[in-house]
């Protein structure tokens, strides 16, 4: 974190108003110099101003750091913003038994084993006009100004062709319709003999088919020379054996289909001749390993900023490097901190501790992969968060979607009852963390209900709540036996989402905690201007009129100084 001051005071600097090039002094017989004299006043009087000039310096060099520390963090939580979610932590990876189908995987994939087979590739429809072999690109095939009428999904396209224009200007004038663009191409066929013109649907797909209606007095082609060398088709699939019908298939107007499974792209290379081909899925444990690294790396380098800038460690320098270091004594600041500490070693919100009897959440804390604070205080690595390597590659090939979830998890409602189960929570409304739930049943209906103590809505047979941390938190209660009942809802948000919230309320632009000690900061930074500047005035003034002073007392002098000699030289005539 290195310091380059870019802070600007808008108080424009004293110029001063001295008359020091207007006062001289002739010296004295006796050796005194005013000058010196003069100087060494207004130096003794320039302590206020040193301290304001010192004092100034480290409030810009320490908004300096307080503005790189908050672009920092931003750029943290940008990382973070793309991996706070499951679908965006997960990683995801595909493999085929066989080489006529690949498949991607993204985060929203399950785990497991698929089964694809492939009847037919989806095709483009294309028509080549055979009336005529065309000797070359260059013939002329429009004596006169005519048009080319091509029908695309049931629309008649027609394309004006100017007089003159030749087989290849026909190629550049269709491409160039504006009614014909991203329907139908044309192209020219060479046979190495002959040329020919093809027109070929943009798109493949039954329902993508054209049919060439008219040809006006284009030489040599005609609407019925036209022949269709590749009807237009859709692929079609079985998934998994669906559907069961021998000659029902899953029909696309694509080779990339990704609408059939929640997660897989099929991209379709080739039929697969009656057989089934095997799509194995599993946790791309290696990128997802990457991508704890990039959280780790990002973070350390956001609490060794927090370090620096508050003192708990030194930044190294150059040798050669004698610039003043200041470090800054914030309450503001030593909360954020420690809040980012305590997120690190804390249980994540809403999770609760594997039991192998009761269940519960595999992995719970950081510290259960691998990640531990360097406690040395004569390390390098002091303060952060450091990480057993084989740790977390033994806790990913344990549980990998543990290990994600504990990073990534982000309103997941859960309940600790039988007697009632979360339908849903609001993302940024319902608070992460236990919420305690009671309810009285009542002649079989529920008549009163709270959350964490705050009347809760009652409808049929759902609660809501409606304020508080749980606001939204939105439970269905099953029928039971009139009571009392009670139990605990959980809302799991893992790290990434834990950490992004408490740094959001650091760099808001209006509430952020750093936001408001950088506008203090500037606030004393422009009161310092102003300090200086009449400080400088005040100097300024005092040198003028020391300057004035001592010019009249040399005056003063040199007349008696004169005065004296006049008398000696008159003695020494007697």
């Amino acid at each position: 974190m290195g310091y380059v001051s870019s802070l600007s005071s808008t108080v424009e600097a004293y110029e001063p108003l001295t008359t020091s090039g207007d006062i001289s002094f002739s010296g004295l017989g006796n050796g005194t110099d005013f000058s010196e004299i003069i100087d060494a006043i207004v130096d003794s009087e320039s302590y206020q101003l040193e301290e304001y000039e010192d004092q100034k310096e480290e409030y810009e060099y320490l908004i300096d750091l307080m503005d790189q520390l908050s672009d920092e963090i931003d750029e943290f939580n940008d990382i973070l913003d793309d991996m706070d979610e499951p679908d965006e932590f997960y990683s995801m990876v595909a493999e085929v038994s066989d080489d006529q189908v690949e498949v991607d995987a993204d985060g929203d994939a399950e785990p497991g084993i698929h089964t694809i087979s492939v009847n037919q590739l989806a095709l483009n429809d294309v028509w080549v006009n055979m009336d005529t072999a065309y000797e070359s690109e260059d013939t002329v095939i429009a004596d006169e100004a005519t048009t080319l009428t091509v029908n695309y999904g049931g629309e008649d396209i027609t394309i004006d062709v100017a007089a003159g224009t030749t087989l290849e200007g026909l190629i550049t004038t269709i491409n160039g319709s504006v009614d014909a663009r991203d329907k139908f191409e044309a192209s020219i066929m060479n046979d190495g003999d002959a040329c020919y013109l093809m027109l070929k649907s943009c798109d493949a797909g039954a329902d993508n088919n054209i049919t060439i209606t008219d040809t006006g007095s284009l030489s040599g082609m005609s609407a019925g020379g036209f022949v269709n060398t590749q009807t237009g088709q859709n692929s079609q699939i079985k998934v998994d054996g669906f559907p069961p019908g021998e000659g029902d298939w899953i029909e696309r107007d694509s080779n990339a289909i990704d609408d059939v499974v929640d997660g897989l792209t099929f991209n379709l290379k080739d039929t697969t001749d009656g057989d089934t081909l095997q799509v194995s899925v599993e946790y791309d444990t290696d990128d997802m390993y990457d991508t704890i690294l990039e959280f780790q790396e990002s973070l350390n380098a956001i609490i060794e900023d927090i370090q620096i800038l508050t003192g708990r460690v030194t930044e190294e320098q150059d040798t050669d490097d004698d610039s003043e270091t200041y470090t800054l004594d914030s309450y503001a600041l030593d909360i954020v901190y420690n809040n980012i500490k305590s997120i690190l070693s804390s249980s994540a919100l809403g999770f609760t501790r594997y039991d192998e009897e009761t269940g519960g959440d595999y992995y719970n804390a950081l510290s259960q992969i691998g990640f531990y604070t360097d406690t040395d205080e004569d390390s390098d690595t002091y303060g952060q968060l450091l990480l057993d390597e084989d740790e977390l590659e033994d806790a990913l090939d344990t549980d990998a979607a543990a290990v994600a979830s504990l990073f990534s998890a982000r309103a997941e409602g859960e309940s600790d009852s039988e007697d009632f189960q979360v339908i849903s929570v609001i993302d940024g409304v319902t608070g992460a963390g236990e919420h305690e739930v009671k309810y009285t049943i009542s002649g079989g209906e529920i008549t009163s209900a709270t959350i964490d103590g705050e009347e809760a809505a009652i409808d049929g047979q759902t609660i809501l709540a409606t304020s508080g941390d749980a606001k939204g938190l939105y439970l269905s209660i099953a029928s039971g036996a009139d009571g009392d009942y009670e139990g605990t809802a959980r809302v799991k948000q893992g790290k990434i989402g834990e950490l992004s919230d408490a740094l959001d309320t650091v760099t808001n632009a209006e509430t952020g905690s750093l936001t408001i000690l950088i506008d203090h900061y500037e606030e004393s930074v422009t009161s310092l201007d102003n300090q200086i500047y009449n400080e400088e005035k005040r100097l300024d003034a005092l040198e003028t009129s020391l300057e004035r002073k001592y010019a009249a007392l040399d005056a003063l002098l040199a007349t008696y100084t004169a005065q004296g000699d006049t008398l000696t030289s008159l003695l020494e005539a007697l």
